[in-house]
């Protein structure tokens, strides 16, 4: 046998038991996909308006995404389209239903539709302007580069929650005011009773500030802590008694100093403790505070500020100690 049709006879049997490996219905490594599985789907608004459509919020397990079938238990009520966006059609409830497998149960999520709210309205970010005020459920558009790419939501425990609207809209969880714009942020707050809310860049130098307001877009410092926001509790906090006052501003670094200027006596220097006198005690709280002893409490901090740079530091405690070094005026010279 020659060795050319030798050679042909060896990859014959090579592509006979290549193909025979493959058998049917068994499925090699290479073609695997890993299929995402539907673990449930909701509605991001608690009562639909009648004629108001929105999308349902699908929560897949990873992998790729299969075609999902919709429907609505009552049509008349909440229709559904091959989307997955329900539309209210008159007052009720219905059962939305969202199947990828027609041999495992569907996921469902139950929709009140009333003719007694109000639609959500959609905002485009290119359109806003401080002041503005949204409600509830209303979605904030990205529609430029430029501006709004991004949210800042002030949260309560002093801080943003950032939510990049450029990757999706958003639909506010509680009314709110648009209390900041910087560039391709917008800073946006919840409407509290009796909680106003102040851009720090539209302050001043010597700007009093009510002890409700809640001031946002700047650090805020204060001894050595830094606040990207400033709550109403931490004036009597942080500050202590007295008017609060802007005593400096940096638009450079972005931030903002504060200080509480009391209105029935002037500050006596050194007197921290707030006892009316200036003495060895005074110097022993500073100490304290410096080394931040747990127990350590400033009654009036602006006092201990005796370089009066706006923060407490070492030399503050220096300059503590020389001013308790000076000798009193001798009564001796009235003699």
């Amino acid at each position: 046998m020659n060795k050319k049709l030798l050679s042909l006879i060896i990859a014959g049997c090579i592509c006979t038991v290549s193909s025979m490996s493959a058998a049917p219905g068994i499925i090699s490594a290479d073609a695997a996909q890993l299929i995402a599985s539907l673990r449930g789907i909701s509605v991001e608004k608690d009562v639909i308006a009648v004629g108001e459509s929105l999308p349902l919020v699908f929560d897949w397990s990873n992998g790729a995404l299969p075609e999902v079938t919709f429907s609505s238990s009552d049509e008349s009520v909440a229709a559904v389209d091959e989307k997955g966006v329900i539309t209210g059609i008159s007052s009720g409830t219905a059962v939305i239903s969202a199947s990828v497998n027609p041999k495992a149960a569907p996921k469902t999520v139950t929709v009140t539709v009333s003719d007694e709210v109000t639609e959500s309205v959609t905002y485009n970010t290119s359109e806003m302007k401080l002041g503005d005020k949204f409600r509830k459920y209303d979605v904030l558009h990205c529609d430029t580069p430029n501006k709004g790419r991004a949210a800042n939501v002030v949260n309560t425990k002093g801080s943003y929650d950032v939510v990049f609207i450029s990757e999706g809209d958003y639909r506010l969880p509680f009314d709110a005011e648009l209390v900041g714009i910087d560039g391709l942020y917008i800073y946006l707050a919840p409407q509290i009773d009796g909680i106003t809310y102040l851009d720090g860049r539209t302050l001043n130098p010597g700007d009093t500030i009510d002890r409700s307001t809640h001031l946002l877009c700047y650090d805020y410092v204060i001894n050595r802590c830094v606040f990207p926001v400033f709550l109403p509790e931490y004036y009597g906090k942080y500050i202590g008694e007295g008017t609060i006052r802007l005593k400096e501003i940096d638009h450079e670094k972005k931030t903002i100093t504060l200080e509480a200027v009391s209105e029935d006596a002037p500050t006596l220097s050194g007197d921290v403790n707030k006892d009316g006198e200036v003495s060895v005690a005074d110097a022993v709280m500073l100490q304290k505070w410096l080394m931040n002893a747990a127990d350590a409490e400033l009654g009036d901090w602006t006092a201990a500020d005796l370089n009066g740079n706006g923060r407490l530091d070492a030399f503050d405690m220096c300059l503590m100690r020389k001013l308790l070094s000076q000798e009193e005026p001798a009564e001796e010279s009235a003699e």
